[in-house]
């Protein structure tokens, strides 16, 4: 029974590899794994007593135990594309192993090692929680996983504060009959298991998240592609039915010869930069995708046509005084648009066709040139 906590934290460190090798390019999961494997391999080191001789036995928990921590908060940042610093994981290791070798070989006092380990993987957890707060205000992911840091980490300071006195100074039989170990069983048990199942969830939705942001985006410029629009018609009707929201059609002018004279390289390099021109501008809460091969749609909450004319004037001035990777240099590239403001219980969709109508009078009537619906609107029908 005793070794049951090594067996599940060595499970999930077996578990996690695997989904590694199918999702190397999450780095995450494999320190993940190299977390659970340290403590799983400490824990069974501890409770089997090997090697032997304390000292040795010391060294080398203190080495995985100082480890599995550091492992797991480099895990957590490089879910959010971060990691910590080499020299603050040296700094880390050298107080937490160093003084426990101090209180073996120079004062021999179990219990200051028992408060200084778990007190010191305590507070690499809080400084994994410190380095993430900003995900307080992200998503439910990402405060999951902030959580979960937090809890790790106060289970371990409560359990230490509480039960760390009934640690004798240097009696190992007493030792494993103290509270403390009674209790650090029972907790690394439900903590392995807590911490297992929470981010295997999180693991497991981040994939499908990323599959889902796959499917809905066009790979060429990163934008929405028509599944990924379609998918947020619902919150944008919502939104429209309270606020004002507009539509904006785009149409690259003449994107067809520039394919034909430049070649198809030269026409996607175009696409790239008007997108980026486009998510540069865009405001918090917009949406943009690309629906067709030159035509995109932009849609702005809260921003009545006035607004939206504004954007779309600002953009159509930078696409044409952008030059274009793959184009002459004296080659302009111009873009034509048309703005409708969405209106209560007609579909997204009517309203992007409503959009394109006054699109494409604007393109009949010179192109490189904004209309929007009550403000410029000739030849609309």
């Amino acid at each position: 029974m005793q070794f049951i906590p090594s067996a599940l934290l060595l499970l999930f460190a077996v578990t996690f590899f695997c989904i590694w090798l199918i999702e190397r390019q999450r780095r995450q999961l494999l320190l993940f794994a190299l977390s659970f494997l340290a403590f799983g391999v400490a824990t069974f080191m501890q409770f089997a007593l090997w090697p032997s001789d304390i000292g040795y036995n010391t060294i080398m928990t203190s080495t995985l135990y100082s480890a599995g921590p550091l492992l797991l908060v480099e895990g957590v940042l490089a879910r959010s594309g971060r990691s910590m610093p080499r020299g603050e994981h040296a700094a880390w290791f050298a107080a937490i192993v160093g003084t426990l070798l101090c209180f073996y070989y120079v004062e021999n006092d179990l219990q200051v090692r028992v408060y200084v380990l778990n007190l010191g993987m305590a507070f690499i957890f809080l400084s994994g929680v410190w380095k993430i707060r900003q995900q307080m205000r992200g998503g439910v992911l990402d405060r999951a996983v902030l959580w979960l840091l937090f809890g790790l980490a106060a289970t371990f300071i409560a359990r230490t504060l509480l039960t760390g006195s009934s640690v004798p100074k240097d009696n190992i039989p007493e030792f494993f009959q103290s509270d403390f170990w009674i209790w650090a069983q029972l907790t690394m048990s439900v903590l392995g298991v807590a911490m297992g199942l929470g981010l295997l969830v999180v693991a497991s939705a981040d994939v499908i998240l990323a599959l889902k942001a796959e499917r809905d985006s066009d790979p060429l410029t990163g934008l929405l592609n028509r599944r990924g629009l379609q998918g947020r018609a619902p919150r944008l009707l919502a939104l429209g039915r309270r606020r004002p929201l507009s539509i904006v059609a785009c149409d690259i002018d003449s994107f067809k010869s520039i394919n034909d004279r430049f070649g198809h390289a030269a026409g996607d390099a175009v696409l790239q930069t008007f997108a980026r021109i486009v998510k540069a501008q865009m405001r918090a809460g917009d949406v943009a995708a690309r629906t067709g091969g030159e035509e995109f749609v932009i849609v702005m909450k809260d921003a009545p046509v006035g607004d939206a004319f504004t954007l779309a004037e600002r953009l159509r001035r930078m696409i044409a005084d952008t030059r274009f990777a793959g184009l002459p240099a004296d080659f302009a590239v111009t873009c034509s648009f048309g703005i409708a403001e969405f209106h209560g219980g007609e579909g997204l969709w009517d309203a992007i066709g409503r959009a394109d109508k006054i699109l494409y009078a604007a393109k009949r009537a010179g192109r490189n040139r904004t209309f929007a619906e009550g403000l410029q609107l000739p030849n609309a029908a």
